[in-house]
């Protein structure tokens, strides 16, 4: 086979045959005469050895090889179109990122500041949200890339795993168990739970795990953001499971002796979706960095 190099030139053709099934409706969609978009698919038939045309009765058709070569043609043409016209923007573009609440305070501003370091022309637009919500956001074409906590059962998306997040349980200072070095499922049996509400991702993490160490502890308050559940924490209230981070509220942090207390952070994007060019970049800054969520 010759070099791809010699495809390039047909690869409209290619692409708008594919399209429109018809010779003559090709030639009439590119703008060119019939016979330049028949001598355009004998010359890709000559470098490839594969068969594009064939007849039903007088009509001439693509083959099952022209319609694949068609669509992978399409694909690089609008790939080649969004790099074009990013490039001409000078990456001054867009990046629209879902993510969950937990999310918000280490992972995402981590994220922007180093690749702003490098792209500083383009700007974000942010949706925050519940696990479903960050999700649909990107199935519907709102966002070009989502953070979520654990992987997400689906084959329209791609999964990059970021990095795993312990779990931890808090406690008020002065609690019985914040004297205690770990902890584990049956320290929670008597203890009044504070847990994020239903829907978010936090909470479904949790309610897994409790349930898997065959234990139900009574949730006492439900809140929308970790601060909300460790300022209840500290007004010795109850506990909670939690990310471990470094937080200013003046709780204590106690790991888990069960070490299946941990969670994916992910980040997602749609398959079979092109990306542009700032977006796209920002998904290889963030594989590259890995932020410090410490």
């Amino acid at each position: 086979m010759s070099d791809l190099s010699d495809l390039l030139p047909h690869l409209r053709v290619l692409a708008a045959f594919s399209e429109t099934g018809q010779v003559t409706s090709t030639a009439e969609l590119l703008g060119v005469p019939q016979p330049q978009v028949s001598r355009s698919l004998a010359r890709v038939e000559d470098l490839t050895g594969l068969t594009l045309r064939q007849r039903d009765g007088r009509t001439v058709t693509p083959s099952r090889a022209a319609l694949e070569l068609g669509a992978t043609a399409a694909k690089v043409l609008e790939q080649l179109e969004i790099t074009l016209r990013d490039l001409k923007n000078e990456l001054r573009g867009h990046v629209s990122i879902a993510f969950q609440h937990s999310l918000g305070e280490t992972l995402v501003p981590a994220a922007i500041r180093n690749y702003l370091l490098e792209q500083p022309g383009v700007d974000f637009g942010l949706v925050q949200g519940s696990r479903n919500d960050c999700i649909s956001a990107l199935e519907s074409g709102r966002v070009d890339v989502a953070f979520i906590a654990v992987n997400p059962d689906s084959l329209t998306l791609n999964t990059t795993h970021i990095y795993t997040e312990e779990l931890v349980l808090a406690v008020p200072e002065g609690h019985p168990l914040a004297e205690r070095t770990e902890v584990t499922s049956g320290d929670l049996t008597h203890e009044s739970l504070i847990a994020m509400k239903h829907g978010l991702g936090l909470r479904s993490t949790v309610d897994s795990l409790l349930e898997h160490w065959g234990i139900a502890p009574q949730v006492a308050f439900e809140g929308q953001e970790i601060s909300t559940l460790l300022g209840l924490v500290a007004a010795n209230l109850g506990v909670a499971i939690v990310p471990r981070r470094n937080y200013s509220l003046p709780v204590t942090l106690i790991p888990f002796k069960n070490r299946d207390a941990t969670r994916a952070i992910v980040m997602i994007t749609a398959r079979g979706r092109a990306l542009s060019l700032p977006a796209r970049l920002f998904v290889e800054s963030v594989q590259r960095y890995s932020p410090d969520v410490s």
